[in-house]
């Protein structure tokens, strides 16, 4: 018998369980047991923020927030988007006495130069907060909390700019909580045997969003705390038919004045201080009403500005009476002066690829503005989602197109978008006219161009230098034999066409033609393809109306982009937006305020769609 097959003795027995034991179930119970001292350590000295368990709790104070977001039906499901954030409202310590202080005495002045706004943006003292139950005894020298503030304001009539700035400023003091369990439950319209829930986490920064899918037909959105019952919000349920039309719009100087374009100064006024009523676009909100009212078409407003705005934009679209829609605004925890001032980027793209996504079968109209990069964002998902974009719509901003004068550019840009390109564009050269007249920057016109006398003259070929003798071959002593004879040719096949033309003659080709059996080489080959240019940003255009890629080799336009940068640049981006389009159904408008027609007119055509 094996060593290895002989029972053990009692005492290896009790030797091997004293090992298990020290080796398994000693850290076990040592974790446990340090666990829940720490929990009771925990729970001790700061009750507020943890239970019996050692959990963080969340303030007495939490609130949950749930922005508006769309549902949708599709394959007999409903499918509904919730977002929000976890917070709890700033209070006014030091530290947001501190950044309230510096903003107000930055209100107070006529003018900030650059480099102070700059080293503001740049300040980690100007950082929003996140909250940690670790720092809270710093709230004890609060003095008077942003919501007090912003009550007091509904109650007073006469209300100082102090308390304004405080208001809109209230949810950049707020603290964000982070990495908190929430329960999402979806309601029903009609009686179900259980409803559907998710559990989430909010990020870094409080921030959550998902998609629920449920089989009924959903009523309302719940986002509760999973630790305390007191936590919770509530919203309505909007559904979103899977075809129709729907509007794209961006908010900032698009249905809202703001003035991302202008001074930093002007922009922080508009945002902090000024009167809601002053951020009003009657013209284009008029034209949103009368869409909706009209065509009832679904709403998507999607902007950079950051969610700590929310309350401000919804005040303002209570007052403007804009259409309800879906909210797409930008996350941003950092530097509260840099969330403000910070210009647009990619950061809609993920939005809006989201929204195509989503409703297939819908078409869509972009409505932007010319103060930032809406056409190329717009252009971008016309391009991925062919045929779903109707239009992209750029509202003039004031400044935006030039250096010098913008009703040139923005003319020139509308003739760039409304020509028919049957032949090259020619830009005029003229240095005079760039500087004093701008009038007619580029010919889209058919008549031919004659050059002026300030054309710049070629310079002359370089000369060819002479070949060196020792490269130079020997010349041939035989002459090449003579061209065939005409009465060797084949007799040549007519069709129909040429058979009715007894005078045609028929034209001998010349010896650098004929082919090895006395055919026209001419007569073989097929006609070479068409050539295809190359668009300013590397499409290729696939049509041979437009040659607006010629436009910037001009010596006109070389001149315009030395003495007016920003408006050569919108040529150019116009020019590339055009070749980028190529292939789609989608057009480029632009459109002024004051432009009536434009409204009139796209507000039939949006009625003709509706009814098709």
């Amino acid at each position: 018998m094996s060593e290895s097959s002989q029972p053990l003795s009692r005492r290896q027995r009790l030797l091997g369980l004293a090992r298990n034991t020290r080796d398994t179930y000693i850290p076990k119970i040592t974790g446990s047991v340090s666990s829940l001292a720490t929990g009771a350590s925990r729970a001790l000295t700061n009750s507020d923020y943890y239970d019996e368990y050692g959990r963080v709790l969340l303030p007495k104070d939490t609130n949950v927030q749930l922005f508006p977001s769309y549902t949708r039906y599709q394959d007999g499901k409903y499918f509904v988007d919730v977002q929000g954030w976890v917070f709890t409202p700033g209070v006014m310590n030091r530290k947001n006495r501190i950044v309230f202080s510096v903003i107000k005495q930055i209100m107070k002045q006529r003018d900030a130069s650059p480099a102070t706004l700059s080293t503001l943006e740049n300040d980690n003292t100007m950082r929003q907060e996140v909250f940690n139950p670790n720092s809270a005894s710093s709230d004890n020298e609060s003095i008077v909390s942003v919501e007090s503030a912003s009550s007091s304001q509904g109650s007073n009539s006469s209300i100082n700019q102090d308390d304004v700035i405080k208001d809109r400023l209230s949810s950049f003091f707020a603290k964000s909580i982070p990495n908190t369990e929430l329960t999402i439950t979806i309601g029903s319209e009609a009686d179900v045997d259980e409803l559907v829930q998710q559990t989430i986490r909010s990020d870094g920064y409080g921030h959550f969003e998902t998609t629920v899918e449920v089989p009924y037909k959903p009523s309302v959105i719940q986002a509760a705390s999973s630790i305390m019952d007191t936590v919770f919000a509530f919203q309505d349920i909007i559904i979103y038919p899977n075809s129709g039309v729907g509007v794209i719009s961006d908010i900032d100087d698009t249905i809202k004045l703001t003035g991302v374009i202008g001074d930093k100064m002007v922009l922080l006024r508009n945002l902090l201080t000024n009167e809601v009523s002053s951020w009003s676009i009657p013209e284009v909100t008029t034209w949103y009403g009368d869409i909706y009212r009209n065509n009832n078409v679904n709403f998507f407003y999607v902007s950079n500005s950051p969610w700590q705005l929310y309350n401000s934009i919804t005040k303002y679209f209570q007052y403007a009476d804009l259409p309800p829609g879906s909210v797409h605004l930008k996350r941003y925890n950092g530097n509260i002066i840099s969330s403000l001032l910070e210009p647009s980027s990619s950061r809609k793209r993920k939005t809006l690829y989201k929204i195509l996504e989503d409703f297939p079968n819908k078409k869509f109209v972009c409505v932007g503005d010319s103060g930032e990069f809406d056409l190329e964002a717009y252009v971008d998902i016309a391009r991925t989602f062919k045929n779903q974009i109707l239009s992209i719509n750029i509202r003039y901003v004031e400044d935006s197109f030039s250096d010098l004068d913008d009703s040139k550019i923005y003319n020139e840009l509308i003739r760039l978008l409304t020509a028919k390109r049957k032949k090259i564009p020619v830009v005029k050269i003229n240095d005079s006219s760039v500087s004093n007249n701008m009038e007619d920057l580029i010919d889209l016109s058919d008549d031919p161009v004659t050059p002026t006398t300030t054309t710049k003259r070629k310079p002359p070929p370089p000369v060819v230098p002479n070949k060196p003798k020792n490269l130079q071959g020997n010349q041939l002593k035989r002459k090449p034999p003579p061209p065939p004879s005409p009465r060797t040719m084949p007799h040549k096949s007519y069709t129909d066409t040429a058979l009715q033309a007894p005078h045609a003659v028929q034209k001998i080709p010349s010896s650098s033609n004929i082919a090895s059996d006395g055919g026209s080489i001419n007569e073989e080959l097929p006609p070479l393809p068409p050539r295809r240019r190359t668009s300013p940003n590397g499409f290729q255009s696939d049509s041979g109306e437009g040659d607006l890629d010629y436009i910037m080799d001009s010596p006109g336009f070389l001149d315009l982009e030395e003495m007016d940068k920003k408006g050569a640049t919108w040529i150019k981006r116009i020019i590339a937006a055009i070749y980028a389009l190529e292939g789609t159904n989608t057009k480029i408008v632009l459109f002024k305020d004051e432009d009536d027609d434009f409204f009139t007119n796209h507000c039939i055509q949006l009625d003709e769609l509706v009814k098709k």
